[in-house]
């Protein structure tokens, strides 16, 4: 897998957490924008999510792409109490999507 798909993917999956936590965060009535450290983190968050689709995608297999990433969103925002962090659970599957439609060649 070529280091600039690699690149071009966590972009992507930068772009689609931003996206959320603006979403988020104009819903909760704060500003648009995150502020720069939590642009860093969800930035960080970008690249991990996008190593991990990487080796699924590249090693593991194709199949069933929205099954692991829902899996490992439940994992992340176990035990669930609120249906804000339900839906954070698809945050995840987004950007599984968003991998499974750039990542594999």
């Amino acid at each position: 897998m070529a280091l600039g798909r690699v690149l071009l993917a966590c972009a992507a999956v930068a772009v689609w957490l931003v996206g959320w936590q603006s979403a988020e965060r104009r819903r909760a009535g704060g500003p648009v924008l995150p502020p720069a450290r939590e642009l860093g983190e969800l930035a960080g968050e970008a690249l991990l999510v996008t190593l991990f689709g990487a080796l699924w995608f590249g090693s593991l297999g194709a199949g069933a792409w929205w099954l692991v990433f829902l899996l490992v969103g439940a994992l992340r925002e176990w035990p669930i109490r609120s249906p804000r962090e339900a839906a954070r659970i698809f945050r995840l599957v987004g950007a599984g999507g968003l991998l499974a439609w750039v990542v594999p060649s």
